[in-house]
């Protein structure tokens, strides 16, 4: 990969630790049909395909207005919510409501491990963590099983 696309594509990589280079909002340009859908859902279509996070300044196409998250983090000059002193804040608190479709409870342990392993070895895991997050099947002590 050339220097320039790993910047990229470790910038896709949101302050809250949702990897927005892996998200459907972004992953629609290239495929069609994935397009079409999200269009169905009601995401307007000036907002689509999304660039990511950081490129929008926190202005998510899921979102009626600019992420409190990008917000803080931007006013607190972080790069990462892991890198504030008050982490993790109650933005970052899990919450069952949706989380069946949504990925919002992986921001903790995306930035858990961002800080463990690096920015880099996490974008190449986290396609699979977002598999076992959605379709993995828990075992008590393991963690989610594919």
């Amino acid at each position: 990969m050339e220097r320039n696309t790993i910047n990229e594509r470790l910038s896709m990589v949101a302050p809250c630790g949702i990897d927005c280079g892996i998200c459907e909002l972004h992953l629609c340009k290239d495929d069609q049909n994935l397009y079409n859908y999200l269009l169905q859902l009601g995401i307007p279509k000036e907002k689509l395909p999304c660039p990511g996070c950081r490129a929008i300044e926190g202005n998510c196409p899921v979102k009626p207005t600019v992420c409190d998250t990008w917000t803080c983090v931007r006013e607190n000059e972080l790069e990462f919510c892991s890198a504030c002193t008050d982490f993790p804040c109650n933005r970052l608190q899990p919450c069952a409501d949706r989380a069946d479709v949504l990925p919002h409870n992986l921001k903790v342990f995306n930035l858990c491990l961002i800080n463990q392993i690096g920015l880099k070895a996490f974008t190449e895991r986290s396609g699979e963590i977002k598999m076992k997050y959605y379709k993995g099947k828990i075992v008590v002590g393991n963690g989610p099983q594919l």
